[in-house]
């Protein structure tokens, strides 16, 4: 990209791991300004001096904003549009895990709150407000974990849990388990990756209700060792597994570094047009790094049906709805 670019981009989760990485890589291409959506203002400032002497680069605003939050994220939201930016890329990266249950304040699990509620408000309201670009790509992050092969990783069976205890309401059974209601013990992880599901329905159905010439798609980043993210394993993971991992994981196509995770958010910023509503990962399926590409296994990630369970899922959770006016705006488009 031009050094003399003009164009905003969001990163959520920007003060550490691969937020603070894909931070520093937009502003090294040349992206004109990089806001760092952190928890905290005390965490955006912090994160700022350190991307400011890394990249020696004074293109970096602070942006306070608790994704797990309704109210947080409808703040930011404000402040965005009394800022006057248009944001051209919206990376929604941020998310938090827990080893034992923690909730928002409307009872969403936090794992399944940071990933997914802040993130949804966030881009129905700079839809409505008119943030976006005419051409904004939105990327989400997703998990490789999501494709239910990964040991130790079990994604919940939404379609038995609707048929056993909702009378095949797949909407209500997915606002359950993530308010820890379902019929599964809590395992942070097992939330983490059914919640990465959803990830990838919302963004294929949102994709299907955005206005022409604007993207989203769901990417891994793949299996990235050493970032925030392991400070919330359990100690025998975290001190055991997590050294093996560093020093095999690689070897296996396991884990990686952070440069390339971060790299592929945007690449698929500069996807055109045409590439919408994918669920990108590691293309080789019982691999967690390497060559990127769109996930059609297992099935569940491209039936339609699903993904609009998906959306209208989280349109309950956060009770934000897509906004009306850009409704009018898609069709009059199509």
């Amino acid at each position: 990209m031009n050094s003399e670019s003009t164009k905003t981009a969001l990163v959520t989760g920007a003060n550490s791991g691969i937020g603070f990485e894909a931070a520093a890589q937009l502003a090294e291409d040349g992206w004109g300004k990089v806001i760092l959506a952190c928890r905290s203002e005390a965490k955006g400032d912090d994160a700022r001096a350190k991307l400011e002497a890394r990249t020696g680069k004074d293109c970096f605003e602070v942006l306070a904003v608790d994704t797990s939050e309704v109210a947080s994220a409808n703040a930011a939201s404000d402040q965005l549009r009394g800022r006057g930016d248009t944001i051209d890329f919206l990376l929604l990266n941020a998310g938090a895990t827990a080893t034992q249950p923690h909730f928002n304040a409307d009872g969403v699990e936090i794992t399944w709150a940071s990933t997914l509620v802040g993130h949804h408000v966030m881009t129905m309201r700079l839809l409505a407000d008119g943030v976006l670009s005419p051409d904004a790509r939105i990327v989400i992050t997703g998990s490789e974990g999501a494709r239910g092969n990964m040991p130790g990783l079990d994604v919940h069976d939404i379609d038995n849990v609707a048929a056993d205890s909702f009378g095949g309401d797949r909407v209500a059974a997915i606002d359950a388990l993530a308010h820890i209601k379902g019929p599964y013990d809590f395992v942070f992880m097992n939330e983490y990756v059914t919640a990465k599901v959803v990830v990838a329905w919302w963004a294929a159905a949102l994709a299907r209700k955005l206005p022409g010439g604007m993207t989203v798609n769901a990417v891994s980043p793949g299996s990235v060792i050493n970032t925030g993210f392991a400070r919330n394993m359990p100690a025998m993971m975290r001190l055991v597994m997590m050294p093996m991992m560093k020093v095999i994981g690689p070897l296996m196509n396991m884990a990686g570094p952070i440069e390339p995770a971060a790299r592929r958010y945007l690449d698929a910023a500069g996807f055109g047009d045409d590439v919408t509503g994918n669920f990108f990962a590691t293309a080789r399926k019982n691999k967690a790094v390497g060559k990127m590409g769109i996930q059609t296994w297992p099935e569940y990630f491209t039936d339609q049906d699903s993904q609009e369970v998906g959306f209208d899922a989280v349109v309950k959770m956060t009770g934000v709805p897509f906004p009306a006016q850009v409704q009018i705006v898609a069709r009059s488009a199509a």
